[in-house]
């Protein structure tokens, strides 16, 4: 019995510190560009993110993947990207950047050579219309639900350096 109970302990101690799940390195939020169109904001620390991966959420609540874009070197700390016109540098890998109307989506940046990944925010199309052109938007996680937050600029930043 001993054993048992120090062997859940263990486990519940890996489990709980992210042993085997991808290291947090920062944060990702969604603004909206002076065009109205969707963005995917990165504020990090450490090694830059080399890619970005978009996900949907099927019928059953699930992920799936929608969408993997490679991002060219970053430096500097935090970079955007237009996720309805993919700009020079950035590439899709695979997948579409088509977004429709009342799905839900999930996006964050992350590096495949540190096997890390910036704290995710879930959106839908709909934050178009909900974000003001110089706020950005992220998720707090509260224990009964999700709640929305809007930052500026310097607010993003320093949220995300709790995640680091």
């Amino acid at each position: 019995m001993k054993r048992t109970v120090t062997f859940l302990t263990l486990s519940f101690l890996l489990v709980a510190c992210g042993y085997g799940s991808p290291a947090q390195m920062g944060a990702t939020g969604v603004t909206v560009t002076v065009d109205g169109q969707l963005a995917m904001v990165a504020s990090w620390c450490g090694s830059a993110p080399d890619g970005v991966r978009v996900y949907r959420y099927d019928t059953a609540g699930e992920l799936q993947d929608q969408a993997d874009i490679k991002a060219p070197s970053l430096t500097g700390g935090s970079a955007s990207l237009n996720l309805e016109e993919i700009p020079a540098g950035w590439s899709l890998r695979e997948g579409s950047l088509k977004f429709e109307d009342g799905v839900k989506y999930r996006v964050a940046a992350y590096s495949s050579k540190t096997n890390a990944m910036l704290s995710p925010v879930d959106f839908t199309t709909k934050v178009k219309k909900d974000i003001p052109l110089d706020r950005i938007l992220i998720q707090e996680y509260l224990s009964d639900r999700d709640k929305n937050v809007l930052l500026t600029d310097g607010e993003f930043k320093a949220r995300a350096r709790l995640h680091c």
